[in-house]
């Protein structure tokens, strides 16, 4: 409880300074997961990662910045022939909220807040030689999944038309993602990234429509 000058309870400055603390450790295990994976890469890889604005801190823009980069995924790795867009999303436990991993819903446009990047990263995966996944990461579990972008959209469009859930178990990602193996050091993770690239490659090769 937040007690004011006077010493008296202030459950609203209280609540405020949870939710603030309550953010600050979602965006630390974020960007902790970040540098794991980003350690992980093997040499023979080129990764990018795309650079945040300062707009996106505590999940919205900041007051006096009204144009700001919007990226369309967290990196970007390269092997070739293939190139990967890859989403980075880390969970405490499951089911996963999708508001907690793509923003808030907004039911007049009837969609969430990062949809968009998702829809484009699909339009990349539809030419040859793009791979776009989600990669999920259940903390509680220990296991970490990479999904295929247009699998997630799906999972999206059942539950804002009232046909799914609203959240991702991950006995789901089990069932339409590929496991990615990981090892825990002392602190930190390490995870098989080639390994990842491998079986993404090959689902989307057979997911891909035929050519004419």
């Amino acid at each position: 409880m937040w007690y004011n000058s006077r010493h008296y309870p202030d459950p609203t400055a209280g609540a405020a300074f949870a939710r603030i603390g309550k953010e600050e450790r979602r965006l630390n295990s974020g960007k902790e997961f970040e540098n794991d994976w980003r350690r992980s890469v093997p040499p023979d890889v080129w990764y990018y990662r795309l650079r945040d604005s300062s707009a996106t801190f505590y999940g919205g823009a900041q007051e006096g910045i009204r144009f700001a980069p919007d990226n369309i995924c967290d990196c970007v790795l390269y092997r070739w022939p293939y190139l990967h867009l890859v989403e980075l999303k880390t969970v405490a436990q499951s089911p996963a909220s999708l508001s907690a991993m793509f923003g808030r819903f907004d039911p007049e446009k009837e969609r969430y807040k990062k949809q968009k990047h998702l829809e484009d990263m699909d339009a990349a995966a539809a030419h040859p030689g793009v791979v776009a996944s989600v990669v999920i990461n259940y903390r509680g579990s220990s296991h970490t999944y990479a999904v295929s972008v247009g699998k997630v959209l799906s999972f999206l469009s059942a539950a804002i038309h009232g046909h799914g859930r609203k959240s991702i178990p991950e006995s789901w990602c089990q069932e339409h993602g590929v496991l990615v193996p990981q090892q825990l050091l002392r602190v930190h993770y390490r995870y098989d990234v080639r390994e990842m690239m491998t079986r993404t490659e090959g689902r989307a090769e057979d997911e891909r429509p035929d050519q004419p």
